[in-house]
């Protein structure tokens, strides 16, 4: 819905403006826009069809099946609440609502084992839609020194242009070397504002 300007006339009083329940009625849309934009879903792998995901030098697809006991979508933006969900857990996809979109996301990863001598874990959010990376947003470097078991935890802001909304948003990881065992993952996304407003 675009903005609703309310006539105030030409001067106080003169007759010309929007009559009082027009008026009403557009402060009413207004503000039903405004509060319908935010919201947020959390999403927590329930470790039923993949316990553990072991991440190697070889990019992969982080998997987040929404299973988890603690997993929650009663609070998304109330565009999609109930319809849809802003992350796909059959497809291990961020799924924004709009173009222009601006969402944060958080993503927490529980390290459990590694071998090798693995010294860091790239992380990459890719909007290309391809089964590897193409079109990579952002990349962290996520360090590896600490001993087994420990989790860590990136968050950062996004915005969706044309690619990402068509696309969908795809989180890879790789190590680069050896390997890293990850038992408890989760994401947690919200939506900041609307491109539409």
């Amino acid at each position: 819905m675009a903005k609703q300007t309310i006539n105030i006339g030409a001067s106080a009083n003169d007759g010309t403006g929007d009559p009082l329940r027009t008026a009403m009625d557009k402060t009413n849309d207004n503000f039903t826009e405004l509060y319908n934009v935010g919201g947020w879903g959390f999403y927590v792998d329930g470790e039923t069809t993949t316990p553990t995901q072991v991440i190697t030098t070889t990019t992969q697809k982080l998997s987040i099946d929404g299973a988890g006991a603690t997993s929650n979508s009663d609070y998304l933006p109330r565009e999609i609440r109930g319809s849809g969900e802003l992350w796909d857990t059959t497809n291990d996809l961020i799924t924004p609502i709009n173009l222009g979109d601006g969402y944060t996301l958080r993503i927490d990863l529980g390290i459990t084992a590694k071998s090798g001598s693995p010294s860091e874990i790239v992380f990459e959010l890719d909007i290309g839609g391809s089964a590897t990376p193409t079109i990579v947003i952002v990349e962290r470097i996520i360090g590896t020194g600490k001993t087994p078991p420990y989790t860590v935890s990136i968050g950062f802001p996004i915005f969706c242009l044309s690619n990402f909304v068509a696309n969908s948003g795809q989180i890879f990881l790789k190590t680069d070397s050896g390997t890293v065992t990850i038992a408890k993952r989760q994401i947690s996304i919200h939506r900041l504002n609307n491109g539409a407003l």
